[in-house]
């Protein structure tokens, strides 16, 4: 009894269509996730940007303060503030480059997927592969 006899044509069509789609499924997946630490990436040097020119502008407050001869304690107290601002500055950069790698390594993996399976999905959708029963592989 061939293969196709004992599972049947509509469970081999259903197989065949559901590992297209799991195929399918986990590419999209792994672009997305490409993308989303792509986006989170640019997020957090935004912030970055946004924080460094917090930090100076306290620094010129604190300048101005100086000028005009506002309180020690006071003038002390905005470069603490530009000083803390600027300490999470190294944090955050490399949380940045980590998030673009991160994003670099989904898209690699998006390919790698791609260009390992990508025929084989092909040609079990176009049904011109001979392959073995899937009880074979899920042993592997």
């Amino acid at each position: 009894m061939s293969e196709i006899d004992s599972v049947g044509v509509g469970g081999r069509v259903a197989d065949l269509i559901g590992d297209g789609v799991t195929f399918t499924v986990v590419t999209a997946r792994l672009a997305a996730a490409s993308l989303a630490m792509a986006a989170l990436s640019q997020a957090v040097r935004g912030a970055y940007d946004y924080v460094e020119g917090c930090a100076a502008s306290v620094d010129r407050l604190a300048d101005t303060a100086a000028s005009i001869h506002v309180d020690a304690d006071v003038v002390a107290a905005h470069r603490d503030a530009a000083a803390v601002m600027r300490s999470v500055l190294a944090e955050a950069e490399e949380l940045a480059n980590e998030a673009a790698e991160m994003a670099g390594d989904f898209r690699q993996a998006a390919d790698g997927h791609e260009a390992d399976y990508g025929p084989v999905a092909a040609a079990m959708q176009t049904g011109g592969a001979d392959v073995a029963d899937r009880t074979y592989y899920s042993n592997r």
